[in-house]
């Protein structure tokens, strides 16, 4: 989950060798960033283990940005982590991968001018300090997003397999999905609503902001949500090593017609798309805890009206 501000950026490839420190601080950290090796990233005196990561973080780097001296800030990132590692699990039927020899995931946190990053595979997740300091209604979502990047390489993406370009629309837009679908909120408004306040904005188009179209893939803005839907695409993915045709045959499978469940998206879109019950998707909350589906309504509203 990347802020505005590393849109503009190139990913960049992190590759961390830490030595394992004791005697530090019971506290969790969560870092992750995408590109090459950074030789600013600082070192990590603090160190904290949770079952499924290894969290690091520090205080005494001569960048003010790199610091956390808060290790609550730290325990709450490990349990958020925690909570969409089992939601992920209990889902999907497998782990996030973890990088080969290792039994527990990396997690840091420095001055990576954004929100965090999870590349390359078998690098840590690596979370934005200032971000994470200064924001800490982001530290839920973004950790569901981070983590399901790694959720994503599980499947064999970016190890056996590559997407096609444009592909934002889907890694970005399945990982903005697992913050809705982990905690019922995301990192940045957009993701909700971009994609109903431009229509004519291509699906393959779309980032982030692909969002609302996996909602409607697993019909989250229906009734009865069928989450397994996204189990079932990133199989189809895994055996088809390519993320448009597995969707066109899991959507084949499921609704029959692919046209037709293109369609009606483009539809609803325009009016209508959460009309109705819609759980557990009927509230997704923004970074400043505003309701972005009663916005959206809103929006549709009064296009109908006019």
């Amino acid at each position: 989950m990347k802020s505005h501000r590393l849109r503009a950026a190139i990913l960049l490839l992190v590759a961390i060798n830490m030595a394992a420190l004791t005697g530090l601080l019971p506290v969790v950290v969560v870092l992750a960033r995408d590109g090459t090796v950074d030789s600013d990233m600082p070192f990590f005196e603090n160190r904290y283990e949770t079952d499924h990561f290894v969290l690091k973080w520090t205080n005494k780097s001569k960048r003010s940005g790199d610091n956390i001296s808060d290790p609550q800030i730290i325990k709450d990132s490990a349990e958020y982590l925690e909570t969409a590692w089992g939601k992920y699990t209990e889902l999907f039927g497998r782990p996030p991968h973890t990088a080969p020899g290792k039994d527990k995931m990396e997690v840091v946190f420095w001055d990576n001018d954004c929100y965090g990053v999870s590349d390359p595979p078998d690098g840590p997740i690596q979370f934005g300090s200032v971000a994470w300091v200064n924001n800490p209604t982001i530290r839920k979502p973004t950790s569901a997003h981070e983590l399901f990047h790694k959720l994503q390489y599980a499947y064999g993406y970016r190890i056996r397999w590559n997407p096609k370009t444009p592909y934002r629309w889907f890694t970005e837009g399945t990982a903005a999905w697992s913050e809705a679908f982990v905690w019922g909120r995301v990192s940045l408004d957009c993701k909700v609503c971009t994609l109903f306040k431009d229509t004519s904005m291509d699906l393959y188009e779309a980032d982030y902001t692909a969002m609302p179209f996996w909602v409607y893939f697993v019909q989250g803005n229906k009734e009865n949500p069928n989450n397994q839907l996204m189990v079932k695409f990133f199989e189809k993915c895994e055996q088809l090593h390519d993320e448009r045709l597995a969707l066109n045959e899991v959507i084949k499978e499921t609704y029959g017609s692919v046209d037709g469940f293109f369609k009606g998206f483009a539809k609803e879109r325009k009016s209508g798309f959460w009309n109705n019950a819609c759980v557990p998707y009927k509230c997704i909350l923004g970074p400043g805890g505003q309701d972005l589906v009663e916005e959206v309504k809103a929006l549709q509203g009064r296009w109908n009206r006019n």
